[in-house]
């Protein structure tokens, strides 16, 4: 049985993490957190899966809370012979780079303190030497309503409000249910190949157009909202590789059915 130690499951994606590992047989799930006094854990542990994040903050905040804290688990593991990492990093290392798709080896290009932050512990993680698997992620959707650039879109049409998307007839893919996360995770936890380290990036196994998704979106609404293409050559702009992580046995819903699902939790909430 894999003893997998979760930091930290009171978050979005930690919530819905612990409920998956929970309902696997083989699984034994710990819990850490911020609060936690690290001196009370007596055992040794398999898997530590890193989901905890600080966005929109301050500096200094985000040193302490996504650099700082690392550095603090890495040495946990350490001390509990923990044999890898699944750290959750962010596709926002990579800036604002401006290409067709990345894949784990592009270059950053002026990335935000929040992006930073998860790159330096990224850092730290490598240079531990405890075997990892870095997943670095677009926004995560599902389950329950948030704030992530899809939200807001479907928000915005149901409101009948004008949106203007940049790169609308360019191709889409930077959007992760976190069902598919989770299911991902526990493929990683179970099956991992000691000794091996990956970066992988994950996005939708589809790609369509960015129009096609508001268009499906104002459809769904019945939306009288105008939508218009903003041509922006030099805007962030980018889909996510997703090759290497569906070698590992990674898979997604496909976008309209991500879709779906969140007009269903949006109109059961109202």
């Amino acid at each position: 049985m894999k003893k997998v130690i979760l930091f930290s499951p009171k978050g979005y994606v930690g919530r819905f993490t612990k409920e998956r590992i929970q309902s696997e047989k083989n699984m034994q799930l710990y819990e850490i957190t911020r609060d936690s006094n690290l001196k009370e854990y007596n055992e040794d542990y398999d898997i530590m899966i890193y989901s905890a994040a600080t966005r929109y903050a301050l500096a200094d905040k985000y040193v302490q809370d996504n650099v700082v804290s690392v550095i603090r688990i890495v040495d946990f593991c350490k001390t509990h012979h923990v044999q890898r990492i699944i750290y959750l990093s962010s596709d926002e290392i990579y800036g604002e780079l401006n290409t067709d798709e990345v894949n784990e080896n592009a270059v950053m290009i002026n990335p935000g303190l929040y992006g930073i932050s998860k790159y330096l512990a990224e850092r730290i993680i490598i240079e531990s030497g405890i075997p990892y698997y870095i997943m670095r992620m677009p926004g995560i959707v599902g389950r329950t309503w948030g704030k992530t650039f899809l939200y807001r879109l479907m928000d915005n049409i149901k409101n009948n409000k004008d949106i203007e998307l940049y790169n609308a007839n360019k191709s889409f893919n930077n959007v992760l249910d976190i069902d598919d996360l989770t299911r991902f995770l526990v493929k990683l936890c179970i099956c991992e190949k000691k000794g091996e380290n990956e970066i992988f990036l994950l996005g939708n196994t589809e790609k369509i157009k960015l129009m096609d998704v508001a268009t499906y979106i104002k459809e769904l609404y019945h939306s009288k909202t105008r939508i218009r293409d903003i041509d922006a050559k030099q805007k962030r702009y980018f889909t996510l590789d997703v090759t290497k992580a569906s070698e590992y046995g990674y898979s997604s819903k496909r976008i309209k059915s991500i879709i779906d699902d969140l007009y269903s939790i949006q109109m059961g909430e109202n």
